[in-house]
C-alpha cells in the first residue's frame, strides 16, 4: 500500500473524528443551557420552600424540588458522559494529526 493512500485514509478519519467532535460539543452546549435551566428552578423551588409557612404547600414543593432534584442530576450524568466522549475524541484527533505530521512528506510541507 502506498504511503499517499495510508494519508489519504487518515486524513478522512481525521475529517470523521473532527464531525463527531463538532457534534459533541453541538449536544455539549444544547445541556448545558438546559442544566442551567433546571439549577435556576431547582434554586427556585429551594428559595420558595425557605419562604413557606405552609405545611402543606411545602410538602408540595419538596415533591417538586425531589423531581428537579432528580433531573438534575441526569442531566449532569448526561454532561460527563458527553466531555468524557469529547476528551477521548480529541485525544485521537491528537493522534491522528501527529501521526499525519510524521507520514508526510517534507516536500508537502
Amino acid at each position: 500500500m502506498s504511503q499517499t493512500t495510508v494519508l489519504e485514509k487518515l486524513r478522512a478519519e481525521l475529517q470523521k473524528i473532527e464531525r463527531m467532535l463538532a457534534d459533541l460539543e453541538a449536544e455539549r452546549k444544547a445541556i448545558e443551557e438546559e442544566y442551567s435551566a433546571v439549577l435556576n428552578e431547582e434554586n427556585r423551588i429551594f428559595e420558595e420552600m425557605r419562604r413557606c409557612r405552609d405545611q402543606y404547600m411545602y410538602s408540595r414543593l419538596e415533591v417538586r424540588l425531589n423531581a428537579v432534584s432528580r433531573r438534575r442530576k441526569e442531566i449532569e450524568s448526561k454532561k460527563t458522559e458527553i466531555e468524557r466522549k469529547i476528551k477521548g475524541y480529541s485525544e485521537e484527533k491528537e493522534r491522528l494529526q501527529m501521526r499525519i505530521e510524521y507520514l508526510r512528506p517534507k516536500s508537502q510541507s
